[in-house]
């Protein structure tokens, strides 16, 4: 992949296989291994954590705002929303809705997620 335009347009299908809830598609954009935060993990570990996510909000969902992209490199800034349905960091399971902001960097080597590196405002979604 290299155009600019192409790496958006992947990464976007990935949100929408996220979003759809489409484990085994989503495995098709990312490495065998993934370094995410500074910590190894493999592509069934990383699809887990996704699924994890869907556990506590199981209406989840990602909306990219932004995308800035160079060499390697995806800087996203989403906007995620999401129904709180069991506890999350002290906040009761409750049905909230919840929205927050979330940054990542994605290095993308072949048309593959190989590394991320990225936060989200999680205090909002104690909220």
């Amino acid at each position: 992949m290299s155009s600019r335009d192409e790496v958006v347009r992947r990464y976007r299908d990935y949100l929408d296989a996220c979003n759809r809830r489409a484990w085994d598609e989503i495995g098709t954009f990312v490495a065998d291994s993934v370094l995410v935060n500074g910590i190894i993990r493999s592509r069934s570990e990383y699809i887990a954590d996704v699924q994890h996510t869907f556990s506590i909000f199981p209406d989840y969902r990602w909306e990219l705002r932004r995308a800035v992209q160079e060499g390697e490199w995806l800087a996203v800034h989403l906007y995620d929303t999401g129904t709180r349905r069991d506890e999350f960091l002290g906040a009761p399971g409750d049905g909230s809705p919840v929205e927050t902001h979330e940054f990542d960097m994605y290095r993308i080597v072949k048309g593959l997620i190989v590394e991320v590196e990225g936060t989200a405002d999680n205090a909002r979604l104690r909220q």
